[in-house]
């Protein structure tokens, strides 16, 4: 690989770490989307989630964003007391539940999507300059990335790394 080859590799990566920590330092922040509510980004992500599948279970939440069960029942209960999501049991197995926006949740709902929407727009007002054949060329760059990524995550854990 050439110097200048691995130069813009280098900046390349460091691009993707500020965005992750943009992204991190997002995430970690309480959002208020137009009522009185504050919530963080894992909260709405599942009030949008459950807004878009209603009477979805713990188990196909968890299973769409990627995430633990523990990490879904944990913010399922946050929700819970904040009157944003309800759970209703299943008739046929009373061991699951489905989950239902409340009439608080889907008015958050409506506002996360618009404020989504809005920070859509500004996104794509943002990369203007760029063509769809550019932007295009990004998503595959940043899946041959990801496939990288992937690998180094697969031999961590069959190897155990001890840093």
């Amino acid at each position: 690989m050439s110097r200048k080859r691995s130069e813009l590799f280098e900046k390349m990566i460091d691009k993707i770490n500020e965005s992750y920590d943009l992204m991190s330092e997002y995430d970690s922040l309480p959002h208020n989307y137009g009522g009185e509510e504050y919530l963080y980004q894992s909260e709405s992500q599942i009030i949008h989630v459950v807004g878009e599948h209603p009477g979805i279970t713990a188990r196909e939440l968890s299973d769409l964003i990627r995430k633990t069960p523990s990490f879904c029942s944990q913010n399922i209960r946050k929700l819970k007391k904040k009157d944003c999501i309800a759970q209703i049991r299943n008739e046929q197995n009373a061991r699951e539940y489905f989950l239902e926006l409340t009439e608080k949740g889907r008015g958050i709902y409506r506002d996360h999507k618009k404020f989504e929407d809005a920070c859509l727009m500004r996104t794509l007002e943002n990369l203007q300059a760029f063509s769809d054949e550019d932007i295009g060329k990004f998503i595959e760059m940043q899946e041959k990335i990801n496939a990288s990524f992937r690998e180094d995550v697969a031999e961590s854990k069959k190897n155990g790394r001890k840093w």
